[in-house]
This record gives structure tokens, C-alpha cells and sequence, in this order.
């Protein structure tokens, strides 16, 4: 009986040691990151390493299990088809391609003579010379069935306005002013179109900051849809225009000139943040700082005109 006993403590104190041991195992293991998988071929794992220990004794061991590890443990890590590198004409070009068809040619068949004025800080005036420039300012297509954003100094003067869609020479439609607000010089215009119009997304331009890029689409000097870029040089700039006080004005380094006037001004998504409408110039052409005004200061009118 003594004997039992003796044999049963010695086989118990075995037992209790090699699960102590399997135990200390199975944490160790736990604290490098092996699974469950890692252990089933831990045999595998061993006979390699007597195979060729000098191999093993780098940190590069078993590249596969622990590029798995730390892609697993990386935050943000985002392995997606769908990634593409992007450059940055390509940026331009898609951003262009979705706003320009919502940019129209605004023109007349006389312009009233405007009183000169001795500041430098002008607005983009329309060209007297209609023959030779064919218009005097850019518009935005803001719904399908023909309203039509610009700027106010643009057709104050003009009679017989006409508008002319993307793309098209023959296409050409009366427009009539239906609204305008001359503290933020905007005009909305109206025409009476037989196919619908392709109008502009807006942007929020308050999420617009300084050093971003902007384009500007317009008809400079006649020339339709002409694309300029360069970025915002201050975004809450107050001017003084010919007289007008505009508060909070988008500065940039983009190029804009007699016909842009009443154009987008669009981020790098084709989304309108401003409208084209001054420029800093004493001879009266671009000469490196345009003003846009910020397209949220439009959506007050837009919304109490356009339903």
C-alpha cells in the first residue's frame, strides 16, 4: 500500500511538472504572435533550423509568417485594387473635364460707355471692342432648364445679351437678367434653352486655404474655355473695387483677364468655389493678383432666386 501511494505521488508530481512546462510553452509563444498554425509546424520549424542555423540566427526568419504578423499589427494599412498613383496633370485634366461644360460665353451687341476710374484694383471689364474679342464675360450654368450665374459689372451695360453654351458655335440663346446683387457684384441670367443644360457642382469654399490649387475657366480676350491654375494667395482678403467695399475675397496667382470675369474658379475635384470677377492691374491686364469671389457668398442669392 505504501508503495501505491509513493508511485501515485511520484506519477501525479510528473504530470503537474510537464503541464507546468507545456504551460510556460504556450505563453512564450503567445508573446511572439505564434497561433495555432505557427505551432503545427513547429516541427518543420526545428528540423530547418538544424539544417542551417546560421540562417536562422538573422531576424529575417520566416519572412512569409512575419510579414503576415506585421501586417496584421500595422494601423491604416490598406491593401486595395482600386489604389492607383495619380500625377498631377492627370489631376488637372479630370478636374477641367467635369466643370468646363457648365462655363458658357456671355456676349452683346453694344456696351454703354463706362466711366473711367484712376484705381488699380479693377474690376476684369468687358472689352469695348465686340468685334474683335467676340464677348465680354464668362457664366456658370447653375441648373438645367437655363439660370445662369455671372457677374453683375459684366452685363450692367449690355444690351441684347446672348449666352453660348460648351462646345457649341451655333447654339446661341437670349439671356435675361432676373436678379442681381451689386454689394457682391453677382447677375443671374435666364434662358430659355431646348435641350436641358449640364450645370456646375459647388464646393464649399470655406474649406478652401491658402496654398491649395485652383483653375480658372473663362473666355479671356474672346478665347472660349481657356484654363489657367496657380493657388489661393489669402482667403479672407477685403477690397476695395471701383468704389465697392467686397468683404472676405478669394486672392490668387491665376491669370485672368478681360472675358474671364463671371468664370469658375474650381478646386482640384471640378467643384466651383469662386467666381472670376477682379484683378489688380494698373495697365488693365492680368499682372500676377485676381480676385474671386467666394462661391458661398453666392448661394444666398441663388437660393432666394433660383427655387
Amino acid at each position: 500500500m505504501y508503495r501505491f501511494k509513493e508511485f501515485v505521488a511520484h506519477y501525479l508530481t510528473g504530470l503537474l511538472s510537464v503541464l507546468l512546462v507545456l504551460n510556460l510553452i504556450i505563453i512564450i509563444f503567445s508573446v511572439m504572435g505564434l497561433g495555432l498554425d505557427e505551432l503545427r509546424q513547429l516541427p518543420t520549424f526545428l528540423q530547418n533550423i538544424l539544417n542551417d542555423p546560421s540562417h536562422y540566427l538573422t531576424k529575417d526568419f520566416d519572412q512569409t509568417q512575419t510579414s503576415r504578423r506585421t501586417a496584421t499589427k500595422t494601423a491604416g494599412l490598406i491593401s486595395n485594387s482600386s489604389i492607383q498613383m495619380v500625377s498631377a496633370s492627370e489631376t488637372f485634366a479630370s478636374a477641367v473635364a467635369r466643370a468646363r461644360t457648365a462655363v458658357v460665353n456671355i456676349s452683346c451687341e453694344r456696351i454703354y460707355q463706362s466711366v473711367d476710374t484712376s484705381s488699380e484694383l479693377k474690376f476684369d471689364d468687358p472689352s469695348q471692342d465686340l468685334k474683335n474679342f467676340g464677348g465680354i464675360g464668362s457664366g456658370i450654368i447653375i441648373t438645367s432648364n437655363g439660370y445662369i450665374l455671372t457677374c453683375y459689372h459684366i452685363v450692367a451695360r449690355a444690351s441684347n445679351i446672348t449666352i453660348t453654351p460648351f462646345g457649341s458655335s451655333i447654339n446661341r440663346y437670349q439671356a435675361q437678367v432676373i436678379a442681381t446683387d451689386e454689394s457682391l457684384n453677382l447677375a443671374i441670367l435666364k434662358v430659355n434653352a431646348p435641350i436641358p443644360l449640364i450645370p456646375a457642382t459647388f464646393g464649399d469654399s470655406s474649406l478652401m486655404e491658402v496654398g491649395d490649387s485652383v483653375l480658372a475657366i473663362g473666355n479671356p480676350f474672346g478665347l472660349e474655355q481657356s484654363v489657367t491654375h496657380g493657388i489661393i494667395s489669402d482667403n479672407r482678403r477685403d477690397v476695395v473695387i471701383q468704389g465697392s467695399i467686397i468683404k472676405d475675397m478669394i486672392q490668387t496667382d491665376v491669370p485672368i483677364n478681360r472675358g474671364s470675369s463671371g468664370g469658375p474658379l474650381i478646386n482640384l475635384n471640378g467643384e466651383v468655389v469662386g467666381i472670376n470677377m477682379a484683378i489688380y492691374s494698373p495697365t488693365g491686364v492680368y499682372i500676377g493678383v485676381s480676385f474671386a469671389l467666394p462661391i458661398n457668398k453666392a448661394k444666398v442669392l441663388l437660393a432666394r432666386t433660383v427655387q
